[in-house]
């Protein structure tokens, strides 16, 4: 790059930073930052009188260089270049900060550098700041710089370009962590009994800060941490009892207290869970033994509603939890090896942790730790259950039964949704951040039942009795109750564990029954009706099981079609006509009644409506032949009614798109649902009638052809009315032989104005079930050829660049392919398709960026190749196309395919290898292309890889690791990595 103009550079820097035209000088600026010239201008924008943006762009321009180009540096210049560093630091000693900063990081960047040449660079920086042997630069300044260059040394050594091995340098920083931390130690040591003015805390902090920087990036021997440990533990003490213990205050920690124990307790944080702290068990025992000695007082007294200092708190149980998480093995010690001292400290820490869970106020917004401990549930179960040793495994699942019994009464009060008198303090994020913590506590009471098994219906039958005890009591006495969340909450938790409960139990799930029928629900809020309806839903299979039970929960969910819940009673009537069709036919016309009814009332969304037309559909299939015909005309009647009224008034309004999408989902739902062949074991096998959905098909086909030429521009109009013919074809399979014809009408229209997913879709769903059906074989045959012609037409239309903007199609094409190619390869031989350029675009699917086309066409190719040996005309396709699929298969994982679909192509080359082996061999010899793929791998990683792809024949996912390791050099990634 040609000498900068300081001047012009000056300019664009002013422009930069001061007004809204960043992006026009961005680019400029940055190749200005990484020419060789901006070693000497950078000192230039450095120059006293210069304005601040104009020196911070200086120092960042060094701070970069420093970083990205210390090649560029002569080794003779490398004591000049500190010199200057050191002059230009002490020269912004006063400021501005920002830019003083900036040095200071350019300096840990070339203390990094120099640690081989410099080695005794922390030692000098540590002494001359310290002993404060700069002239005219206060004590307070000098300490600032100290501590900047170093916590910039652990960030500059993990990021910094160098050509020595990241491992090496890394080994040679974490040698001088001994001098960090005792220079840091001795200093908050030092500081810790003077008077606390706002100039200590703010040092205190950055000394913390730095400490913490260390361990994040560097760590240090958990064995060598207590008394850091210890000195941290005393400042989070000091930062929080004169606050407390001051009667003039309102308990409330100050800003700086809270920032300096914060950053004192997440460097706690980060000691107790080095990645080799778990090979020190005795430090850790001693470090854990501390932070409880020296924090449960506090987090005694913050153990209440709205505590004034809830940062300090929420940072003490993350520093318990972690610590217990990481050392999970102080379990089996104290409890498994009898020792004392262990199993107090794990029952110290455990505790702690209940009461963390336990915290008292409503999450998020009166408290905010008790989310903190869901995972260490988890773990703990999880620890005891992967025990190998029987005996073992039986004795720690004892000691923590007690645990999770506790645990799931925390959960019944943590679980209360926020009443009429504090749903005002929930904002909207605060909602739905309950609603989160809500399901954290449905997924941890799952295990709470594998520890507890039946003692957790117990105990939630217990708080259940009681729940409805308070509120019999309350709606004697008022119209409206309002003690309704604890009963909600048992409700709630009853659902959490439903998936869970053994189908033959009898013994406490009745009681629930019961309950949730006789719960005034119209005395209550509707959100109670909306939980109880869900768990009845919850609940299907074990109805299936107790069908005696199924009146009360079927009279529960008809509650709730008219009432604000009718979202979650749709759901479970969804959920229990799924699974309990047979049982629910006594039920069967009065839930069709009322389904009707909800619907005629317009009160319902339209996605109620549509996911009641399924619980309509399973109800109908058990009514005979008269009756369906009868609730046909009147639930079905309409929706076609509506849809011929849009059609024959051609009206294209996005209102008449929306009603023509909802009434085809309605249908689309019936047709998956309604299907009068039921597995009933006590129905004698009789002749069955025809199937309604035929019936059904025959008389509006009509109408479904007239909707693909009004709306043949809207994908989701198409989709939904394709998705209603899926639905009857693969509901009523070889029954739907009548219609074929009509359908294979219907997908040629819109092929001839339109190739949409749906539509091959549909067309590949008819071609699979019906091609091997020799009466309508050669109409199959003529579809297939429609199927694929209509696409290839797409395809040629568009070009390579503008692939992308029809990946939707590619991907379906392929997909549908897939499973032809598997179940009917004949299919593709029987007719004149030009199989060569199916492979040529699936190449070219192969290269798009994309994951969907690149999925579907590895798997269409691989299917392919796999078949191919059986017919000739594919075989020969394969000896055509196999250099193409090989070179194609390279270059995409050479450097066209992201990184993350390497995998995939592992398939290809194992099938070729399976089924042309021989020409595998000769096909990829077009890696020893020069420059192929990229210039980045030399000749010999090339023949290794020829070499491992040819030999490899079954092991994929060793397979899957050449590929990466050849993607990794080609794209220039392996020294990066």
């Amino acid at each position: 790059m040609e000498q900068v103009d300081l001047t012009r550079l000056e300019q664009a820097i002013e422009i930069f930073y001061r007004s809204n035209q960043q992006a026009q000088v961005h680019e400029w600026l940055t190749k200005v930052q990484n020419s060789s010239s901006a070693w000497s201008f950078s000192w230039q924008l450095l120059q006293p009188g210069k304005s601040q943006e104009v020196q911070f762009f200086g120092a960042v321009t060094l701070h970069s260089k420093l970083l990205k180009y210390w090649s560029e540096v002569p080794k003779e210049n490398y004591e000049e270049l500190k010199q200057k560093l050191l002059e230009t630091i002490v020269t912004f000693a006063n400021g501005p900060k920002i830019v003083l900063n900036r040095l200071c990081i350019a300096l840990s960047a070339y203390i990094v550098h120099m640690l081989s040449e410099w080695p005794t660079a922390i030692e000098d920086i540590i002494s001359t700041f310290q002993q404060q042997q700069i002239p005219n630069v206060s004590a307070e300044i000098q300490l600032w710089i100290m501590i900047e260059i170093l916590q910039g040394i652990p960030e500059e050594t993990n990021i910094i370009f160098t050509s020595v091995k990241r491992a090496t340098l890394r080994a040679e920083v974490t040698k001088r962590s001994p001098l960090i931390m005792k220079t840091t130690e001795e200093y908050m040591n030092l500081q810790f009994n003077k008077p606390w003015t706002p100039e200590v805390f703010t040092n205190m902090t950055r000394t913390v800060k730095c400490i913490e920087i260390w361990m994040r990036h560097i760590g240090y021997p958990l064995e060598h941490c207590y008394s850091i440990a210890d000195i941290l533990l005393k400042i989070t003490n000091k930062c929080y009892w004169p606050c407390m213990q001051n009667p003039d205050s309102d308990c409330c920690m100050s800003a700086e207290e809270n920032e300096l124990a914060e950053t004192s307790l997440k460097t706690l944080f980060l000691i107790i869970i080095q990645p080799d702290a778990i090979n020190f068990p005795k430090a850790a025992f001693v470090l854990i033994k501390m932070f409880l000695d020296s924090l449960c007082d506090i987090t005694k007294s913050e153990w209440k509603e709205e505590n004034n200092n809830e940062d300090i708190v929420v940072n003490i149980y993350t520093l318990f939890v972690s610590s217990i998480e990481r050392h999970a093995h102080f379990l089996q010690k104290a409890i498994l090896y009898n020792e004392p001292e262990y199993l107090d400290l794990y029952n110290r820490l455990v505790n702690q942790i209940l009461m963390c869970s336990d915290k008292p106020g409503i999450y998020p917004v009166e408290e905010s730790c008790s989310n903190l401990a869901m995972d260490f549930w988890y773990l703990l179960q999880d620890e005891v259950f992967s025990m190998q040793n029987t005996e073992e495994k039986l004795k720690c699942w004892e000691y923590i039964k007690p645990l999770y019994a506790h645990l799931t009464r925390i959960f019944i009060r943590k679980a209360q949704q926020p009443d009429e008198l504090t749903v005002d303090k929930f904002t909207s994020d605060d909602l739905e951040s309950f609603r989160c913590y809500r399901q954290d506590i449905s997924d941890t009471l799952m295990y709470c039942y594998d520890v507890l098994h039946g003692d957790i219906l117990m105990i939630l039958i217990g708080a259940l009795q009681e729940a409805v005890v308070e509120v019999q009591n309350e709606c004697q006495k008022k119209p409206k109750c309002t003690s309704w969340t604890q009963l909600e909450a048992v409700i709630y938790c009853f659902h959490a564990i439903a998936e869970h409960i053994d189908n033959s139990e009898k013994v406490y799930l009745p009681k629930l029954i019961q309950v949730l029928a006789e719960i005034p629900y119209d005395k209550m809020d509707s959100k109670i009706l909306g939980t109880a309806l869900e768990a009845v839903g919850a609940y299907c299979m074990w109805f299936k099981e107790n069908p005696t039970y199924l009146g009360p929960a079927i009279e529960l969910l008809v509650k709730g079609l008219g009432s604000p819940m009718s979202t979650q009673a749709t759901l479970g009537f969804k959920e229990i006509s799924r699974d309990c069709q047979i049982q629910m036919k006594p039920f069967a016309q009065p839930i069709l009644n009322a389904c009707q009814s909800a619907i005629g009332s317009g009160s319902l969304k339209n996605s109620d409506c549509i996911r009641l037309m399924f619980t309509v559909g399973k109800m109908m299939s058990l009514l005979n032949a008269e009756e369906i015909t009868s609730y046909l005309d009147v639930v079905v009647g309409p929706c076609f009614e509506e849809l011929q009224t849009i059609c024959q008034s051609g009206n294209r309004t996005p209102s008449a798109r929306i009603r023509t999408v909802y009434r085809l989902n309605m249908i689309s739902t019936l047709f998956s649902s309604l299907n009068i062949d039921l597995e009933d074991d006590d129905c004698p096998e009789i002749q069955q009638p025809v199937q309604p959905v035929l019936i059904v098909m025959q008389k509006t086909m009509p109408i479904f052809r007239q909707i693909a030429e009004i709306w043949f521009t809207e994908v989701e109009v198409l989709e939904a009315s394709c998705s209603s013919l899926k639905h009857a074809i693969v509901n009523l399979q070889l029954d739907f032989k009548p219609m074929l014809l009509d359908l294979a009408y219907f997908i040629v229209a819109i092929f001839q104005v339109r190739c949409c997913p749906p539509s091959l879709d549909l067309a590949k769903t008819a071609i699979i079930l019906f091609y091997k059906d020799a009466s309508v074989n050669s109409m199959m045959q003529q579809l297939l050829v429609e199927f694929a012609t209509h696409s290839f037409k797409l395809f040629d239309q568009v070009s390579e660049a503008d692939f992308s903007n029809i990946s939707e199609i590619i991907e379906m094409f392929y997909a549908c392919l897939t499973q032809i190619v598997k179940k009917l390869p004949q299919a593709l031989v029987d007719q004149g398709i030009d199989l060569s350029k199916m492979v040529t675009y699936a190449l070219k699917a192969m290269t798009l960026p994309e994951s969907g086309p690149i999925r579907t066409s590895i798997q269409f190719l691989t299917n392919f190749i796999t078949q191919s040996r059986k017919y000739p005309s594919m075989t020969q396709t394969i000896y055509e196309k196999g250099e193409s699929i090989i070179k194609t298969s390279v270059l995409c994982v050479g450097f066209i395919t992201p990184r993350q679909q390497v995998d995939k192509f592992a398939d290809i080359f194992l099938s070729i290898n399976k089924k042309y082996p021989a020409e595998l061999a000769s096909w990829i010899k077009v890696l020893s292309t020069p420059m192929f793929p990229t210039e980045l791998v030399d000749e010999s990683d090339k023949s290794k890889f020829m070499q491992q792809v040819i030999r490899e024949k079954t092991n994929k996912r060793l397979l899957q690791t050449y590929l990466n390791e050849f993607a990794t050099k080609s794209r220039g990634l392996a020294e990066k990595l």
